[in-house]
């Protein structure tokens, strides 16, 4: 490690940046070799800022603490003692990661004002239930990226999942695990909910950090209200109150009925267990259910970040970006 590297990675870290993350953008035509270069070193910080979401003349005063280009433009959902800095660090990330993704994604006509129930009924067309698959579908043929985060800025993840507005354009970034597709269809609806409702104003953000298990929004009117949205247009109604009889089941008892019921519900079984984990706030059961709803649990990130990398032109962004992001979408997208 040369000298301005070391000094360089010891300032992020002592902001609070990951490993991950520096190492993600560290440019790779960096060696040893360039340290004698004062261009080169100068050319560095500038590349590491823009990537981190970090103000490139923080960086240039070696003396100075690295400072984050968005502090206050996200709004945060689900606040659990999360210091300033490192929401800073979360939404100074985000912003970043989209510009870079929106400058390699078509600039296409925007969704038009449609309701929920507008959205579903134009997916019903053509499918049996509103999957995941078709969310993404619906959000890039609208013009706006969807991709699984898998470099975080800090250690601890946190986020759930992330709406960043660039001018008058969006993009969706995931957080969430998961081994089904119904448990990030959710997230996914929710963040549509938010664009399609209007909630971001220009070059802002809505953050939803990640809780122990997924709740329904009652303090928070902008929550609730993109909560319903999701409902809506996964299952056709604002309430997840819809398995046809009430009553007790265990995890093979709940597998059967939703796979039973679907069908006639038009309602993607994993979702409708999902209903019931919501109404019930039985997670137990809604969670091993779900080894019987699917026939084998796959990592959802790796099905996002696929489309993702099927739909972005690398070619739009500068080359040291390239990396980078298929560093963040976990090796799918081509360097």
């Amino acid at each position: 490690m040369t000298s301005e590297a070391g000094q360089l990675k010891r300032r992020l870290k002592a902001i609070g940046l990951s490993d991950p993350a520096i190492e993600a953008a560290w440019p790779e035509w960096w060696s040893d070799a360039a340290d004698p270069s004062a261009s080169a070193r100068l050319e560095l910080r500038f590349s590491v800022a823009r990537k981190l979401g970090l103000d490139p003349r923080s960086l240039v005063d070696e003396d100075g603490i690295p400072r984050f280009v968005w502090r206050d433009e996200a709004r945060f959902k689900h606040l659990s003692g999360e210091s300033d800095l490192e929401r800073a660090a979360i939404s100074s990330f985000g912003r970043a990661l989209g510009t870079f993704l929106l400058s390699a994604t078509t600039v296409r006509e925007p969704m038009a004002q449609a309701s929920a129930i507008d959205l579903r009924n134009v997916i019903l067309r053509s499918q049996q239930f509103v999957r995941l698959v078709d969310l993404l579908a619906l959000c890039w043929s609208s013009g706006f990226p969807v991709v699984h985060l898998r470099i975080f800025p800090s250690a601890r993840k946190r986020m759930a999942a992330m709406t960043v507005r660039v001018a008058d354009r969006s993009v969706i970034l995931l957080a969430k695990d998961s081994m089904y597709p119904a448990q990030v269809a959710f997230y996914l609806a929710h963040e549509l909910a938010h664009i399609a409702l209007g909630h971001l104003a220009k070059d802002t953000a809505i953050v939803d950090l990640e809780t122990e298990h997924p709740v329904l929004s009652t303090a928070d009117p902008e929550e609730a209200e993109a909560d319903r949205f999701a409902l809506e247009l996964l299952t056709g109604r604002t309430d997840p109150r819809v398995l046809p009889a009430a009553g007790s089941y265990n995890a093979p008892g709940l597998a059967d009925a939703v796979l039973k019921a679907a069908a006639a519900l038009r309602i993607e079984p994993g979702t409708l267990a999902l209903c019931f984990g919501y109404s019930t706030q039985n997670w137990a059961v809604t969670n091993s259910a779900m080894k019987s709803i699917y026939s084998a649990p796959k990592p959802v990130w790796a099905e996002v970040n696929r489309l993702a990398a099927s739909e972005l032109d690398l070619d739009q962004v500068p080359p040291d970006a390239r990396s980078y992001l298929s560093a963040v979408l976990g090796g799918q997208a081509a360097a």
